[in-house]
């Protein structure tokens, strides 16, 4: 995620409302298989199931203010299956967190999303001893610079970006999880 110069607001603030979309469509959506023994034969249907146990009620922006210095207000949620996106905003100072938690992740999965930051310049350093994986990375542009912490735990992935400081986004991103 790149943070722009405050003289571009409207750049900004697209770009906030782009990064939780493009985040929640990346994630896969599942399905609920059900078999039915009716007269004559068994019936198979599938439906679409959410199975997202994560709600942003859980992660409060008084909890990301305190653990990220912040300021931010209030987030929006967005929820595709399993991934629900956070996204806390603040004008003054201008800021933005996101939070992305993914409660139906693997280790293919999140070594894909490693690489795909790697691929878009961006240079993630793993972070052994963290979960069953993880890795933070920083990029600064404008003045700005943006944290992210990302950690794999089971089936759990949660990635928090922010403009704390890398151990107080890493400390974020691990309560988080544990917390799943």
């Amino acid at each position: 995620m790149r943070i722009l110069s405050p003289s571009r607001p409207l750049v900004l603030a697209a770009l906030a409302v782009a990064t939780p979309v493009a985040l929640a469509a990346c994630s896969s959506s599942s399905t609920s298989t059900a078999t039915t023994d009716v007269p004559g034969g068994t019936v198979t249907t599938t439906s679409p199931v959410s199975t997202a146990s994560f709600t942003c009620a859980k992660a409060p922006a008084s909890a990301v203010n305190t653990a990220l210095g912040t300021s931010v207000g209030a987030p929006t949620s967005q929820t595709n299956g399993p991934v629900t996106v956070c996204t806390y905003n603040s004008t003054s100072p201008i800021q933005t967190v996101i939070a992305r938690v993914d409660t139906g992740s693997s280790a293919a999965t999140f070594r894909a999303e490693e690489a795909q930051s790697a691929a878009h310049g961006e240079t993630p350093t793993p972070v052994p001893g963290v979960g069953d994986a993880a890795y933070s990375l920083s990029i600064s542009g404008g003045g700005f610079t943006t944290n992210t912490f990302a950690v794999l735990k089971g089936s759990n992935e949660v990635q928090v970006n922010g403009p704390g400081t890398p151990a107080q986004v890493q400390a974020y991103a691990v309560q988080l999880v544990d917390s799943l």
